[in-house]
């Protein structure tokens, strides 16, 4: 059985240039004269005669501590030393720097390490955290951006290795992993992978694979699939195949095509793999068998990891419009 790391519990995290540290200490110095500026006003005259030097004292005492706190509170963690601030999204199939017309593509097997360090304080007693700073490593650049409180990336940095993995992983024109879709992930493959699905769900052979009525593709279509078929999509959507090829993409297309609704809490869990092939066609299967947009994701989140080919194949899966009824 193939060993996947559980799916990213992450959806889209945001993270911006930080503001430097230069600044932030103009700011408390600002305010630091301000206070002292304000010591020194008319009302210093009349406290002069009386009081002496302790209001001025007090108003700078009292400032340098406003400023400091202010310095604390605003501050974020350091970026390393080198390190590129930039615009960043990272979604369960990798990150998208400077994201827009122009954004940068990062898969996973292109990330070497990312680690995120936090600034805590204390809110009534207990522990928050006030800011966070994301640090992005690749074979050629360091990348960095923060965002204010947590980020929720602790399943990223435990299992980044494992989640590029998944995403290199050929796919399978078969539901046993044995037969290795041949295009390593340089061109679309949704089309192809549409088309072994509908010969399982049509030829004999097919149909013997999955416990369905030999040559008769249109009077399945017509009714439930029976225990047997769904315990052979449930191994592999799960992975439990004897190969290494990934058949979750190829039984996803063929639950939609059969109507499979008792396997969508699989397809489900599938909607966020890393590897996006997998998360787009889940979400196109789950779409079709009656899922709600909203608990199963838009296909769409997953589009700058497609190509337009399968971006078009993928929605026509989702529609019902791929010919297969």
């Amino acid at each position: 059985m193939l060993r996947y790391a559980p799916p990213p519990d992450f959806r889209y995290v945001w993270l911006v240039p930080g503001p430097s540290f230069r600044a932030l200490t103009i700011a408390a110095g600002t305010v630091g004269l301000s206070s002292l500026g304000l010591a020194l006003g008319p009302e210093t005259a009349a406290w002069s005669l009386t009081s002496g030097s302790l209001p001025i004292g007090l108003a700078v005492a009292g400032g340098a501590a406003f400023a400091v706190g202010l310095v604390r509170q605003i501050q974020r963690p350091r970026a390393p030393p080198g390190a590129r601030e930039v615009n960043m999204a990272i979604v369960p199939w990798g990150v998208l720097v400077d994201p827009g017309a122009e954004a940068r593509i990062l898969r996973w097997s292109a990330i070497r390490k990312v680690d995120v360090a936090v600034r805590h304080t204390l809110r009534g007693g207990t522990p928050a955290i006030v800011s966070s700073v994301v640090t992005v490593q690749t074979e050629h650049d360091v990348l960095v951006g923060h965002a204010a409180g947590a980020v929720g990336l602790e399943s990223l940095t435990v299992n980044l290795d494992a989640y590029a993995d998944e995403a290199a992983r050929p796919l399978a024109t078969d539901l046993d992993g044995m037969d290795v879709l041949g295009e390593d992930g340089i061109g679309p493959v949704v089309g192809l992978l549409l088309r072994h699905a509908q010969e399982l769900c049509s030829t004999s052979q097919g149909a013997s694979r999955l416990h369905l009525p030999a040559g008769d593709y249109r009077r399945a279509l017509l009714r439930a699939p029976g225990p047997e078929t769904l315990v052979v999509l449930g191994r592999a959507l799960a992975g439990d195949v004897p190969g290494s090829a990934d058949p979750r993409p190829i039984a996803a297309i063929c639950a939609a095509l059969l109507g499979a609704k008792e396997v969508t809490p699989k397809l489900l869990r599938l909607s966020s793999s890393p590897h996006p092939i997998v998360a787009a066609v889940a979400r196109a299967a789950a779409l079709r068998l009656g899922v709600a947009p909203a608990k199963v994701g838009s296909i769409e989140e997953v589009d700058e990891f497609l190509f337009e080919e399968d971006r078009e194949t993928i929605a026509r899966i989702a529609a019902g419009l791929d010919g297969a009824a």
